[in-house]
């Protein structure tokens, strides 16, 4: 974190990637335990309730990360061009203005 408390987008992205880990080892688990017991009914609805809010929570964190990465690649463009444009300053400065600083 910095002094703003915000995070960096690597640390989203980072943050992000461990949460959709987590949720399809959740999405393993409920899937076997639905089919390896023998369950009552109830209790099968009720897995399968939960296995489509945690199918429907990943496609929110994969959702959250591909704008995530998609922001991260704008940055990157953005720093490439203002180095570029800095390079190019300084060239012109060098070539007009001789060796003299």
């Amino acid at each position: 974190m910095n002094l703003t408390g915000e995070c960096s987008i690597m640390q989203e992205i980072s943050n992000t990637e461990e949460a959709i880990k987590s949720t399809y080892e959740r999405l393993e688990a409920l899937e076997k335990k639905l089919n390896s017991e023998s369950l009552t009914e109830n209790k099968q609805d009720l897995i399968e309730r939960e296995l489509e809010e945690v199918r429907k929570l990943l496609k929110t964190y994969e959702a959250q990360l591909a704008h995530l990465r998609s922001h991260n690649r704008k940055t990157f463009v953005f720093v490439v061009a203002l180095i570029f444009v800095i390079f190019t300053v300084y060239m012109l400065y060098i070539l007009l203005g001789g060796n003299e600083f």
